[in-house]
């Protein structure tokens, strides 16, 4: 398990993280997201011990990393692919960190396995390409068989083949019950395989949530149905409203297509029956994880291209958009 509790870590003036708290459990991949410079680099290294907090507490199995007796069997972290010396073979490197952190030489040969790089044990890393070292950096994590993963941006330099199989890796990790913890850019990787995800701005929690609800809560998933008869079907749509819900929303698409939001496919189903239209398509437009994140961050964006100022730390919060879905998730101090 980590927790993070009301962590701040300022620089100076700059406030890189600002009172963050949340948790990462067992058991689930849980995504971290957040634009640059919004505390997501900060907030693994005081994790790790790398920093120290200006205040707060963040804790690895109820202990700073700093007081564990074992950390390398405990939690295990590729922050930066490139920290091995290009003189080492890859072996020699695992062989180092092994010695230093009281871990049996034989994992080395089981990590370098496991990642693929078996048969360049004995090159290099001054002539690894990103990709291998990326995979080193992963095999240094997994060294101490601990029970907590932190991985950032772990398909970084990996083809194809490499995503898929850190795809099926960080996914095999949270199946054993580990605590998987990943960040990333990659928004389509990561709704591949998250679970749950803690997105930030600004150094704040902007949301902690089950990924399949945060897309729900964040994002305009609406219905599709195309109809010979779509004009009439739009005024049958619009006059309907479920006890208790928002106005249905109708908008015209393609031709003879309506995008529908505040009814089910199946109630546009029963609906168009009712009215005599016919139905030549009708299904669930689902919203990507990339459209809620950019709603969800649209404020907190530090470095923003062809803007004259910057959303910093301190920046006014956008209005919270309607509904009491949305707003549960959305927890800016």
């Amino acid at each position: 398990m980590l927790k993070v509790r009301d962590l701040t870590k300022r620089y100076g003036e700059t406030t890189a993280v600002d009172g963050l708290s949340f948790e990462v459990a067992p058991g689930r991949v849980t995504g971290f997201l957040g634009p640059n410079g919004a505390g997501k680099s900060t907030t693994m290294r005081l994790m790790l011990g790398l920093d120290r907090p200006t205040s707060g507490t963040a804790l690895v199995n109820g202990r700073p990393y700093a007081d564990l007796p074992a950390p390398a069997r405990e939690v295990g972290a590729l922050l930066d692919a490139s920290a091995g010396h290009p003189g080492r073979t890859a072996r020699a490197h695992l062989l180092a960190l092994a010695r230093g952190t009281g871990v049996p030489a034989a994992r080395v040969g089981a990590v370098l396995e496991t990642v693929g790089l078996a048969s360049a044990a004995r090159r290099r890393i001054g002539g690894f390409s990103l990709g291998m070292r990326q995979r080193l950096g992963i095999a240094a994590a997994l060294l101490g068989d601990p029970a907590t993963v932190i991985f950032d941006e772990p398909v970084n330099g990996l083809d194809l083949d490499g995503v898929l199989w850190v795809r099926r890796l960080v996914r095999d990790l949270a199946d054993e019950g580990r605590t998987v913890f990943v960040s990333s850019h990659l928004m389509g990787e990561l709704q591949l395989v998250a679970d749950h995800l803690v997105v930030v701005g600004g150094g704040r929690l902007v949301a902690d949530a089950p990924m399949a609800e945060l897309i729900a809560a964040w994002s305009r998933t609406h219905v599709v149905v195309r109809s010979p008869d779509a004009a009439e079907l739009a005024v049958r749509l619009r006059a309907a409203r479920p006890e208790g819900a928002e106005p249905v929303e109708v908008e015209p698409g393609a031709p003879g297509e309506l995008r529908v939001r505040g009814l089910a496919p199946e109630a546009v189903g029963d609906l168009a029956h009712a009215a005599g239209a016919r139905v030549h398509s009708l299904y669930r437009e689902e919203a990507s994880l990339e459209q809620a994140y950019l709603e969800l961050t649209e404020s907190t964006v530090r470095y923003a291209a062809g803007q004259g100022g910057s959303a910093g730390p301190d920046a006014a919060p956008k209005a919270a958009a309607p509904g009491s879905a949305r707003r549960r998730w959305r927890r800016r101090r």
